[in-house]
C-alpha cells in the first residue's frame, strides 16, 4: 500500500527518528552534569542499549498483534514514562551524585521506547513509500536522528538534564499525536500468503542463480535424487541458501563495523571526548552535533551520485587517518591543539554521515528481496544495538585502563579492517542502479 500522503508520512517518520536521537545524545549531557564515575557511566549508557535491543526484538510481535500505529503509540508512551521518571529522580540523584533505581528505570524505559520506535518506524515507512524513495528515506531518517542529537547538545548548554528530560517527554507526546497521520500498512499478510510469495520468489532466484552459474546439470542431478516432497524446498536451493547465508554475514559484519568506526562513541560521549581533547566540552559537542546534522543533509545528495562501495572505502580511510592523527596530540595533552580536535570531529562527522552512517543499512536492505525486508531491518538494528552496547559500555572503563591514544588507535585499525572487507567482499551498487 502506498499512501496518498507520502510526504506527510515521511515527515512524521523523520520526527519519529528525531525522538530516537534525543535518547542517543542524552548520555553526553548527563555524564558531565552528574559527574558519574566510569562504572556508573558505563552502566547508565549500557542500560539504554539493552532497552533498545529488547524493544527492537519485540517490535515485530507488537506489529503483528497491534499494528504499526498501535506499536508506535505504545513506544511513545514508554519514552514519555521514561523521561518523566528521569525528571522525578533528579532530586535523589543530585543528593547522591550517583544513579538511583528510578534513574536507571527511566533510562531503561527510554531505551525500550527508542528501540521499539526506531524499528517500527523504519518498517512502516518502507512499506508505505514509493519504491523510488528508498534511498532518500534512509538518508532522511539519519537526518532525523542527528537532529535529535544536536537538540540534545544545544539544550545541555543552558539547561540541566532533569529539565531536558521534561522537555523530551513533551516532545515525545507531541510526536505521538502525529502518528494518526500515518496509514496502517496492509502488507501484514497471512502466513500462508507470505509463504507462497516466498516460495515463488525462491524459485525465481534458483533459476537466476542457475543461469548465472551454468550449473544446470548439477541442479538436474540433485533434483532427480531428491527425496523431498513437492511441498518442501528443493535440495537444489542449497546454493541459494548458502548465498543467503553469506548475505546475512555481510549484514552482520557491516553493522558491526559501523559501530567500530568510533563515531557513535563520539555521539554518546561527545562532551567527555571534547573535554579529553582540551576543548570547551559543551560548545565543542554542540558544534560537532551541528555539523553532524548539516552533513547528514548533504549526504542525501552524495549517496545518490557516487558508488556506495567507494564511499565506504573512502570514508573508512578518512576515519582511520582522523583517529590516528587525533591520538597523537593526546600523547602530550596540549590544550593548544583544541582547534585541531574540533577539525577532527568535523572531518569524522562528514566522513561518517556520507558513508558509514546510512550506507550499511541501505546496502543491507538491498541484499535481500522485498519479501524479507522487515526481517532485514530488524536484523540490522538488532546487530547494531548489540555492538553499540559492547562499545559504549566499555568506552569509559577503557579510558581508565589504557591511554586515550591507544583507544583511538584501535578505532583506526577497525576502520582499516572495514575498508579491506568492503573492498574485498561487498558488491558495488549505487542509487541509480536500484531505483
Amino acid at each position: 500500500m502506498i499512501t496518498s500522503r507520502p510526504h506527510s508520512a515521511l515527515f512524521v517518520s523523520i520526527l519519529s527518528a528525531t525522538t530516537s536521537g534525543l535518547a542517543f545524545g542524552f548520555t553526553s549531557a548527563t555524564t558531565l552534569q552528574i559527574y558519574f564515575d566510569t562504572i556508573w557511566t558505563a552502566v547508565s549508557t549500557g542500560i539504554v542499549n539493552i532497552g533498545g535491543l529488547i524493544g527492537c526484538l519485540l517490535s515485530t510481535w507488537f506489529i503483528r498483534h497491534y499494528g504499526h500505529r498501535g506499536t508506535l503509540l505504545f513506544s511513545y508512551s514508554l519514552s514519555f514514562m521514561g523521561w518523566i521518571v528521569l525528571f522525578l529522580s533528579s532530586s535523589a540523584v543530585y543528593e547522591r551524585y550517583s544513579p538511583t533505581v528510578s534513574f536507571m528505570l527511566g533510562r531503561l524505559l527510554t531505551g525500550l521506547g527508542c528501540g521499539l520506535t526506531l524499528t517500527t518506524n523504519i518498517i512502516l515507512i518502507y512499506e508505505i513509500i514509493p519504491s523510488s524513495w528508498k534511498v532518500m528515506t534512509g538518508s532522511l531518517l539519519q537526518v532525523g536522528v542527528t537532529c535529535g542529537i544536536v537538540v540534545d547538545y544545544a539544550l545541555a548548554i543552558y539547561l540541566n538534564w532533569d529539565i531536558i528530560s521534561l522537555i523530551f517527554a513533551l516532545i515525545s507526546m507531541s510526536v505521538a499525536f502525529l502518528t494518526y497521520i500515518l496509514p496502517e500498512s496492509n502488507r501484514c499478510v497471512t502466513n500462508d500468503n507470505l509463504q507462497l510469495a516466498g516460495n515463488e520468489l525462491l524459485s525465481r532466484q534458483i533459476e537466476v542463480d542457475l543461469m548465472h552459474n551454468k550449473n544446470v546439470s548439477k541442479y538436474l542431478s540433485d533434483h532427480s535424487t531428491s527425496s523431498f516432497s513437492s511441498s518442501t524446498v528443493s535440495p537444489s536451493s542449497t546454493y541459494v541458501l548458502n548465498n543467503q547465508a553469506s548475505r546475512r554475514h555481510t549484514v552482520y559484519i557491516l553493522m558491526t563495523f559501523q559501530q567500530l568506526t568510533g563515531m557513535n562513541v563520539i555521539v554518546y560521549f561527545g562532551e567527555s571526548v571534547c573535554l579529553v581533547g582540551g576543548s570547551v566540552s559543551y560548545r565543542c559537542a554542540f558544534i560537532t552535533g551541528l555539523f553532524l546534522f548539516i552533513f547528514s543533509i548533504i549526504s542525501i545528495f552524495i549517496i545518490r551520485i557516487f558508488s556506495w562501495r567507494k564511499l565506504l572505502v573512502i570514508g573508512a580511510i578518512i576515519l582511520a587517518l582522523s583517529h590516528l592523527l587525533f591520538s597523537f596530540p593526546l600523547l602530550k595533552m596540549d590544550t593548544r591543539v583544541s582547534l585541531l580536535h574540533q577539525i577532527y570531529f568535523t572531518v569524522c562527522a562528514f566522513s561518517f554521515t556520507c558513508s558509514w552512517g546510512p550506507l550499511p543499512f541501505l546496502i543491507s536492505i538491498e541484499l535481500f528481496p522485498q519479501i524479507n525486508r522487515n526481517y532485514t531491518i530488524k536484523t540490522c538494528l538488532t546487530v547494531s544495538w548489540i555492538v553499540c552496547f559492547i562499545v559504549t559500555f566499555l568506552f569509559e572503563p577503557f579510558l581508565s585502563w589504557i591511554s586515550v591514544s591507544m583507544l583511538f588507535c584501535i578505532f583506526s585499525i577497525a576502520c582499516l579492517l572495514s575498508c579491506f572487507y568492503v573492498y574485498r567482499y561487498v558488491p558495488d551498487m549505487n542509487a541509480v542502479n536500484i531505483l
